[in-house]
């Protein structure tokens, strides 16, 4: 205290010595050592330390100051005098009390006060004390401090500031006070921690409290180099704990990539882009560089907060909330108050606060007030690439040096040359070859650095996690680990992870635990008790607590009804106002105990379902449908809440984890009572995708076992006698009841069900009058119908049941086709032998050998007893014997047969070791039994397995045959198994009702191909009732299906059970089929009225059965499959075969096949056949009746051969989504027959006319290269050489009975991917060289895959590589070369140069690879233009129609836009480039497909397309549909046929305020459904170019049968929809709206391409004229209106046929509109009309008056008809006159005010003067149309026009064609009218001109003109002479020019021209 007197003293005098009054600080440096102190400075100021002064001091100094400076002296301050002791007592008036007491005292001499304590301050900078303490600067996002009684400070900032870069680095202080120093150090240590900065600059804060913390300045240890010796160690800041470093680290990555992701996702969602596939927010793998570790750790969320994070295999669970600052904060962060957002980290137990802020050096991380930093990755010693290139070049020498920011290489990214540059100094070193494609992040090269320091290098961290605790604490109660489980699983549901086998078990745990409704009741009440009516909660209580009291105790259940009864009663009780609010309150206890009404099970139930329902809400969005399709669906739909898009695609991304829960679901809970769930079950089933196959089939699959249950107790109640004790059955006598139970027995025998499966269910019933008619019922139905009537016995015996029977071999008989076809004799004549049969029911194999012995003897004696001459051996081993081992506990059903081959196995064995180890085999056998099956029952809903033993003679024992196991071996022979033994590995699989079997095989040669052979047994019900019925009870039946004759629906219903197990098969690998073949036996024999309608009556010829059957069945055949044909292709089933027998049908009694190839799906072909003894072989063979079919003569029983050339192609093309080139002319018969039936309904084809001819042709050499003609050619399909197949087409079609031909052209798909080379290019240029030459419609039917690529094989097998270090390859190479030899052998396919190696190698280096064969590389595309330019002339020389019934790629797209009219299949793109292809180019996933690119969507709305299809089918007959309105060939005449639509029928569609456009052309129907005609024939219009351009409507339509074009013009505005890019990131979809009744770019643009088109189909043209005018903004000048409405005007100036453009009703046509579509552009063809309500003019009438009929011309309009004005007006002259002011101001107010009035009624005036301008009288007046119409008999005026019209137009043409083509068109009509006027028909009258019906009558009879015309073609040649004689070079080539001429003419008509020509010449 000495020394600090002394230093007080020095301090005063040295400010006396200076005069300075004030405060002030004085400095000073102090030793400790010594105790020396030394002056510093002395500062004139307070500083901003001087709160510490005052807290240890107790004086105000600020206001001590002040109170100097006013003039009061310090020892008159009281707060000094109070510090020296000289005070003068405290108080409110201590002030005044100084003043008047207090005396000067010296402040030398006075002793001041010890200080009360230590202050401690600290100054709080903007500074890095990890930098240097270099300053920051920048937004401070949250400053927030409270000050304590102990700690106190102040900030120049607030939250939302900032520091800028000019300002003091200080912006806070803080103090902190305490008795003690260390007590003072504390209070500040807390205080710091409690101080939140964050932004982005960086504060001393953390490195203070570090500092603070050092022991040495707690001890006092300091000195002025102690802070420098720390910054010199790098003492850091305290850090958290790695863990949480590490953990909180990862956590805020992952959250912000999720958040990254999800906004970009959203963000194409908004563009209208279809976003990625993929979205990964579940599974993330984050590296964090922390202090020279590098941690890697892989995150896996299982919720939107929760995270498992794995890392070195440790694994730590965190939850993380993020929150944002809208007042939703929890009050433990009540503090935080920023834009940003939050998150709260729980880990082990406690709560950790992160923030995180992002800065060029990392990431830096706030966790609980200290900081680290996550840091970047750093390495400039790696150049790598960082999007996908080509390495052009090097630009500096390896091992060079390269300075920083200089380029040292070339690439190509996305065709554009780049340079990269050198991001630091150093020597490069190349590790990548120049001309080597990259990927992202692939290494170019590396550095030697010149600064080595610029690399940070991080080591991999190899420790794992401490153990930390759970995140949250979960409750041991039930009901909180059920919502935990339950929370689990739907967040697995919402596509996130977890262990779904601990959350399942849990679940299921927690929901069978007794005392989960009374917790979860205990809770829900707990929440609502302050809530509820204090009567309603007094009773709940009550009530419970009996229960509870009760369970406590025992297990008991919850009283669930109970508890709902008080609820609802209460409910009831309540008044009407109160209700809602009531029911509303206690809804959630109403809920729990409803949920509980049926116990726990119901409960479970419940929970089940609404998981179920999760999983289905999306699943069934995405079931069959592409993922893009669905996006963009939902994209519409939730445009307001897209985020709801992200949750349904990331719940969908999880589908394998989902699938898994629901299938553990199931086998849990759902397995037991299936019944419970079944509306979801179907729908489960009914999911289509190869994700869901496992789950569709385990649907269905436990669907079919509540069917099986059910079934089964249906037959116990029909075969019990129970329900014959009714109130009728009483009185029923014992052979009723009997003969009752016999038609039920019958009824199960026929009924087409799994029967067998659910009798063997019954075999052990405890009833045993039922279970002695469940085994007769089962046996009946095995051996039907060969049964001995009345011969099945039952005997008891003391081990199980035996059952006997005898039954004939005439099963064997039929198997082999020998059949009397003439005997009518009983079956029981015909085969004489009997065999019998011998059931055993057990239920212990350990019984079977006591039992065995005991049936034997049974069967046996039986049989001697029924045969009078029996023998005790017998002839052979034809006897059977059947083992059913039941109970389901018995130790072979416990071998459960999953389909796992091995159980299958070791059950087979062990049932093979009893037969043979007991011995019985041997006695079996000596019984004459040839095969023992073994019925083994299984638990209830599972079906029974089978197994069956043949006796082997080589191994001596009964031996399983798998391909008969799970068949009864009576039934199996009828299945035709044999034919299958050419195949190895045949796996079999039941259907699901065990009616199908379905077998799998491959075809291994030349390519493996998956086959199915689907086979069943049809049974046919007897009646229609019982169980006959029962399938069809949930069936939706059509009328056609009704329509079908009884064996047609037997056979249809067959069908649709095969499909649909083909259906749950088509996504698994294992079993789905690349080719299937079903085949159907029908076990009841056929009546022939069984094959018809019931109402359709057949009178069979005698003598003719066999030919009437056949065409029986083949129009049976053709009925079922227009039934399922379409299906069954696509699910690959190519053939379908019956196999039935008839009877009572004389010659064609006995086995019939009937055999349908599924072609198309559409199309298919059938044959008949018989089966026959062939005499030679004695084989029974496949007989066709009438017509030979490819298997005639085949034996029936021939193994099935591998797939043929045929098959294999169709399914090749089947693979590529397309027909095979050869079955479109099938298509084309096909869709023949359907315009034929369309045109003339019941049209029905004769059997000996052919609608189609088909001739193929070839190239007329082998070769076949350019130039080569084309020739017909007969042959079988598939033997094309080339990859385009061409063909004429002969067709007799409705408008073309006698024949039209064309020319098809198609891709063949299956010949190296149907890609154009040159050889292709030929062929198709020669098509269309063809075409043009004979002027025939050309059809391209387009499925390629562009211009060919190939490479020099050859080359590619042999070549070598110059490396260049041989012994280090990696360091690149040269080039490539051939040795001698192999330049010898194949010099010819390259250009090469020899060189010659030091070691004396001669090598061959490449230069060029020509290759081998020709069409690897740019010869191809040099035959692609060729085909381009090709193509685009027989456009304009004939009809061209290109339909895309594939993928057209490349030269095949630019095919389908230059053949300008175009179909495309829905499902098939039009594209340059392949999506993948692009996806790579663009270096990210852009493009998820083709479709996207060229599908419908944007080639239906761009132009390129006109129409669109779903399947060839439709694709076909749309082409025959568009040819029918064409000629059959250029020049022809049109195809007028006879219209089914009157031309004189009136229009009787009235446009009510516009004239809606396809209702005006088509016809239309009324509210009440009656249809109203248009101008045209009812359904005769096909709209073309639909999608795009949408104000303008363009088709074809036809007009009392004769075809024209149509232009028409939408009045309603449209929105044209313009999509995004999604190579563009910036790309938007626009939705522009277009206005109806004006002309855009676009719909001007259709519009002209429309009259282009029909000008060369040479069709009449009809303009519905309703435009207002074109549009004219920049946006539409820039895309070319003005160009596309020239285009218009010169399209109509050279349009050849007749054109009428016609205003319609309620139209009008104004300015330009009328300009280009005008009757004098092509006044030879032009004709215009408008109807009488039709408006035209150059401006609208508003516009008209704006500027002919001003407001000053509608004033003087007024003043010169209003008579009130004109009195005014005088009274204003007089006023003037007068000079009476008053009065004159007054009359020009009135006058002013009547105008005002007047102005809007004599606009309208105005508006309606101008409007009478525009009529349609008018424009007749004018001579600007030709006529008025009347609306309603515009189509007959039509009519007659066009048809007058055509008639003038061919005769012109004759003319024409007879004068020469300097005859204009003006000059042939006036020519016509000359010669018809001056005929005898119009006898020079002038009106006879118009006269329609004597004109035609005049120009069908050709003599009236046939002189004329001869004049013409003499005038024509004669001036062609006289030019030939103009020229003395063409004269002298005359006479050769003449005998070539002579030389070409037939010989007659050479001499006839001779003998003309000798006569001329005198």
């Amino acid at each position: 205290m000495e020394t600090v007197k002394k230093l007080e003293q020095a301090a005063r005098r040295l400010a006396k010595s200076v005069n300075y009054v004030g405060a002030a600080t004085v400095e000073y440096l102090y030793s400790m050592e010594t105790g020396e102190y030394y002056f510093l400075e002395l500062n004139p100021r307070l500083q901003v330390e001087h709160p510490v002064t005052e807290w240890i001091a107790e004086i105000n100094l600020p206001a001590a100051q002040v109170s100097v400076g006013m003039g009061v002296p310090l020892w008159q301050i009281p707060e000094i005098r109070r510090f020296y002791g000289v005070e003068h007592g405290g108080g409110y008036d201590a002030w005044r009390k100084t003043s008047v007491l207090a005396t000067p005292f010296d402040f030398d001499k006075a002793q001041s006060t010890r200080p009360k304590g230590h202050c401690v301050a600290v100054r709080v900078t903007s500074e890095d004390p990890d930098d240097g303490f270099k300053p920051t600067s920048g937004k401070v996002q949250e400053l927030s401090f409270k000050s304590k009684p102990n700690v106190w400070a102040y900030f120049s900032v607030k939250s939302g500031g900032g520091i800028h870069e000019f300002s003091d680095s200080q912006f806070g202080h803080v103090f902190a006070f305490g008795e003690s120093r260390a007590l003072a150090i504390a209070n500040m240590v807390l205080g710091l921690k409690e101080i939140q900065i964050r932004g982005e600059i960086r504060t001393n804060v953390d490195y203070t409290i570090d500092l603070l913390n050092a022991s040495d300045y707690r001890d006092n240890k300091i000195h002025t180099g102690w802070l420098d010796s720390r910054i010199a160690m790098r003492v850091r800041a305290e850090r958290p704990p790695w863990y949480l470093s590490v953990v909180g680290g990862a956590l805020y990555k992952a959250s912000a990539s999720s958040a990254a992701l999800v906004s970009d996702y959203v963000g194409y969602l908004e563009k209208g882009q279809i976003p990625p596939k993929h979205i990964s927010l579940v599974h993330s793998q984050v590296s964090l560089n922390i202090e020279g570790s590098k941690y890697t750790i892989d995150m896996i969320r299982g919720g939107s907060g929760s995270y498992r994070l794995k890392m070195n295999q440790s694994e730590i669970e965190a939850e993380i909330h993020t929150l944002r600052d809208g007042g939703l904060l929890m009050q433990a962060i009540k503090f935080i108050a920023f834009h940003g957002f939050l998150d709260f980290l729980q880990l082990d137990g406690n709560s950790h606060v992160i923030y995180a802020e992002e800065e060029a050096a990392g990431t830096r991380l706030l966790i609980d007030g200290r900081t680290c930093l996550l840091q970047n990755d750093h390495d400039p010693s790696k150049l790598v690439a960082e999007t996908p290139c080509k390495l052009l070049r090097y630009l500096v020498a390896d091992d060079s040096h390269v300075d920083a920011d200089t380029p040292y290489a070339e690439v190509e990214v996305m065709k554009m040359c780049m340079p990269l540059l050198s991001p630091a100094s150093g020597i490069i070193h190349f590790k990548m070859s120049e001309g080597q494609a990259m990927q992202a992040g692939e290494l170019i090269a590396r550095l030697d650095l010149d600064d080595p320091s610029a690399v940070r290098k991080a080591e991999p961290f190899t420790g794992s996690f401490p153990v930390l605790g759970p995140p949250t604490a979960i409750s041991g109660k039930v009901h909180q680990k059920c919502a935990a489980s339950l929370n689990a699983t739907r967040m697995i549901l919402a596509g996130y992870e977890h262990n779904i086998d601990e959350v399942v078990q849990s679940l299921l745990n927690c929901l069978d635990s007794p005392e989960l409704p009374f917790l979860q009741w205990q809770e829900c009440l707990a929440v609502l008790a302050t809530r509820l009516p204090k009567d309603l909660k007094n009773e709940l209580e009550s009530k419970y607590k009996e229960f509870e009291r009760i369970s406590s105790s025992q297990i008991v259940d919850f009283p669930a009804k109970l508890l709902k009864g008080i609820l609802e009663a209460h409910l009831s009780s309540c008044p009407e106002k109160e209700k809602g609010a009531q029911e509303r309150l206690v809804e959630p206890l109403l809920s729990l105990v409803k949920s509980y009404e049926g116990g726990r099970e119901s409960h479970a139930h419940i929970i089940v379902q609404s998981l179920f329902e999760e999983y289905l809400s999306v699943e069934e969005l995405f079931s069959d449908n592409i993922q893009a399709d669905v996006i963009e669906h939902l994209r519409l739909q939730y445009k307001k809440d897209l985020l709801k898009i992200v949750d349904i695609v990331l719940s969908h991304q999880g589908i394998k984890t989902k699938n898994k829960l629901i299938l553990r679901l199931m086998d849990k809970l759902v397995y037991p009572n299936p019944a419970a769930y079944r509306d979801q079950l179907i729908r489960f089933s009914l999911l289509n995708h190869t994700n869901y196959s496992e789950l569709a089939l385990k649907a269905s699959q436990l669907l079919e076992q509540t069917k099986l249950s059910e079934l089964r107790s249906n037959i116990a109640r029909s075969l019990s006698e129970l329900e014959m004790f009714t109130e009728d059955g009483e009185n029923i006598d014992t052979p009723k009841r009997k003969s009752a139970i016999n038609d039920r027995m019958e009824d199960l025998v026929s009924a087409p069900l799994a029967v067998e499966d659910a009798l063997v269910g019954l075999f052990d019933h405890s009833d045993h009058t039922l279970q002695r008619r469940v085994v007769e019922t089962y046996v009946r139905r095995l051996y039907q119908p060969y049964l001995v009537k009345g011969s099945v016995r039952m005997q008891w015996h003391r081990s199980g049941l035996i059952a006997t029977w005898e039954f004939y071999d005439e099963y064997i008989e039929r198997k082999n086709g020998v059949e009397d076809q003439t005997s009518n004799k009983s079956a029981e004549e015909k085969h004489s032998e009997k065999k019998w049969g011998v059931m055993v029911i057990i239920k212990s194999l350990q019984f079977l050998p006591a039992i065995i012995s005991a049936a034997l003897r049974e069967a046996t004696n039986n049989l001697h007893e029924a045969l009078t001459s029996g023998s005790e051996e017998p002839v052979n081993h034809g006897n059977m014997m059947h083992i059913g081992l039941v109970g389901v506990n018995n130790q072979m059903s416990l071998l459960q047969d999953s389909g796992d081959e091995d159980q299958a196995q070791e059950r087979v064995n062990k049932l093979a070791k009893i037969l043979k180890e007991q011995e019985v085999g041997s006695t079996i056998r000596n019984a004459g039994v040839g095969v023992i099956s073994c019925i083994i029952q299984r638990d209830e809903g599972r079906a029974p397995m089978r197994h069956s033993f043949h006796w082997s003679e080589e191994k001596l024992y009964y031996a399983e045959e798998p391909l008969l196991r799970h068949l009864e071996p009576p039934l199996s022979i009828y299945l035709e198994l044999d034919k299958l033994k050419g195949y190895e590995n045949i796996r079999y699989t039941p259907s699901r009702d065990r009616q199908w079997h379905l077998y799998t095989v491959v075809d291994n040669k030349p390519q493996p191909i998956q086959r199915m052979f689907l086979r069943t047994l049809l049974r046919q019900p007897t009646t229609n009732e019982g169980f006959s019925s029962y399938q069809r009870l949930n069936a939706e039946t059509s009328g056609a299906q009704l329509a079908m004759s009884f064996t047609s629906r037997s056979i249809f219903w067959s069908l649709m059970a095969a499909m649909e197990e083909l259906e749950l098969n088509a996504h698994n690998a294992n079993i789905k089929s690349e080719h299937a073949h079903m085949y159907l036996y029908i076990i009841r024999e056929q009546q022939i009225d069984d094959l018809v309608p019931y109402t359709k009556r057949i009178n069979v010829v005698a003598g003719k059965e066999e030919t009437t059957v056949e065409e029986i069945l083949e129009e049976l055949a053709w009925e079922i499959h227009s039934s399922v044909g379409v299906r069954m292709h696509r699910l690959g089933v190519v053939v379908w075969e019956v196999k039935l027998w008839m009877a009572d049908c004389g010659q064609a009694n006995g086995a019939w096949r009937v055999i349908v190839n599924n072609v198309t799906g559409h199309t298919c072909t059938i044959h008949i056949y018989r089966e026959k003894e062939d005499t030679n072989t004695h084989k029974v063979v496949y007989s066709s009746v009438s017509v030979k079919g490819p298997l005639h003569g085949v034996p029936v029983n021939e193994n099935y051969q591998p797939l043929g050339v045929i098959d294999r192609k169709r399914l090749s093309a089947r693979k590529n989504s397309t027909t095979y080139c050869y079955d479109f002319p099938l298509a084309f018969e096909t869709a023949l027959e359907q315009s034929w039936a369309i045109q003339q309904p019941g049209f029905q084809r004769a059997k000996d006319k052919n609608l189609l001819k088909v001739t193929e042709l070839k190239f007329a050499d082998k070769e076949g290269s350019w130039g080569t003609p084309l020739v017909p050619v007969e042959r079988y399909p598939g033997l094309n050489d080339v990859g385009m197949v061409a063909w004429f087409m002969d067709m007799c079609t409705p408008e073309y009975p006698s024949g039209r031909t064309i020319l098809v052209v198609s891709n063949d798909v299956t010949f190296k991917a149907g890609s154009f080379g040159p050889r292709e290019d030929a062929f198709f240029r020669a098509v269309t060289d063809l075409a043009c030459k004979r002027k025939l419609p050309l059809i391209y039917l387009a499925a390629n895959s562009g211009a060919r690529l190939g490479v020099a094989e050859e080359v590619k097998s042999c070549f070598r590589v110059g490396w260049s270090e041989e012994s280090s390859p990696e360091n690149g190479f040269q080039y490539v070369y051939l040795t001698p030899e192999d330049y010898t052998r194949i010099g010819s396919s390259v250009i090469a140069h020899e060189l010659n190696l030091e070691s004396g190698e001669t090598r061959w280096v490449i230069d060029t690879i020509v290759g081998k064969e020709d069409g690897l590389g740019v010869e191809n595309l040099s035959g692609s233009g060729a085909i381009a330019g090709a193509y685009s002339r027989a456009y304009k020389e004939t009809f061209t129609l290109t339909y895309v019934t594939g993928r057209t790629v490349g030269i095949g797209a630019y095919l389908a836009r230059l053949g300008m009219r175009c179909i495309q299949r829905l499902d098939q793109p039009i594209i340059l480039t392949g999506f993948s292809a692009l996806n790579k180019l663009l270096g990210r996933e852009v493009y998820s497909s083709h479709m996207q690119l060229g599908g419908p969507k944007i080639m239906a709305t761009n132009g390129v397309v006109h129409l669109t299809v779903s399947d060839d089918l439709e694709g076909v007959y749309s082409i025959l549909k568009w040819l029918s309105y064409i000629p059959s060939h250029i020049g022809g005449s049109l195809p007028i046929v006879k219209p089914l639509d009157p031309p004189e029928r009136p229009v009787e569609y009235f446009p009510e305020n516009s004239c809606d456009p396809r209702a005006a052309i088509s016809g239309t129907l009324d509210g009440n459904g009656r249809w109203l005609g248009g101008i045209f024939d009812k359904d005769s219009f096909v709209e073309t170019l639909e999608g795009w351009a949408r104000t303008v409507v363009t088709g074809r339509a036809k007009l009392g049968g004769i075809p024209v074009g149509i232009v028409a013009v939408e009045t309603q505005t449209v929105m044209q929809i313009i999509p995004a890019d999604p190579g563009q990131l910036d790309s938007h979809e626009r939705v522009v709206p277009q206005a109806g009744q004006v002309w855009f770019p676009d719909s001007a643009t259709k519009t002209a391409q429309a009259i282009l088109d029909f000008n060369r189909e040479e069709l009449p043209l009809f303009i519905l004229a309703n435009w207002r005018g074109f549009s004219g903004g920049q946006r539409d000048l820039f895309e070319g209106i003005l160009q596309a409405g020239s285009t218009i005007v010169e399209n109509l100036r050279t349009y050849k046929q007749p054109i009428f453009v016609y205003i319609p009703m309620m139209g009008e046509l104004r300015g330009g509109a009328w300009v280009v579509v005008d009757s004098r552009i092509n006044s030879d063809h032009i004709e215009m009309y408008a109807d009488r309500t039709a408006k035209g003019n150059v401006l609208e009438p508003e516009g008209m008056i704006e500027i002919k009929f001003r407001t000053r011309e509608l004033l003087e309009c007024m003043g010169r008809l209003d008579q009130q004005l004109i009195t005014l007006k005088a009274k204003l002259q007089e006023a003037k006159s007068d000079r009476d002011l008053a009065a004159f101001e007054s009359l020009q107010q009135q006058i002013k005010s009547r105008e005002k009035q007047l102005l809007p009624l004599y606009t309208q005036i105005a508006t309606k003067f101008a409007e009478l301008h525009d009529t349609s009288l008018r424009m007749a007046a004018k001579g600007v149309i030709r006529e008025v119409l009347d609306w309603r008999n515009s189509r007959a005026v039509f009519y007659q026009r066009l048809h007058r019209r055509i008639g003038e137009q061919s005769l012109i043409n004759t003319v024409r064609d007879a004068a020469g083509d300097h005859l204009s068109h003006a000059s042939a009509m006036n020519l016509l009218k000359e010669w018809y006027l001056n005929s005898d028909i119009a006898n020079g009258r002038e009106d006879a001109w118009l006269d329609d019906e004597a004109f035609f009558k005049w120009k069908n009879n050709p003599a009236n003109y046939e002189n004329k015309l001869k004049e013409l073609r003499v005038q024509k040649v004669l001036l062609q002479l006289t030019n030939i004689g103009d020229s003395a070079l063409d004269l002298q080539a005359l006479p050769q020019g003449l005998a070539s001429l002579l030389s070409k003419l037939e010989p007659s008509s050479r001499g006839k021209l001779t003998d003309e020509l000798r006569k001329v010449l005198g």
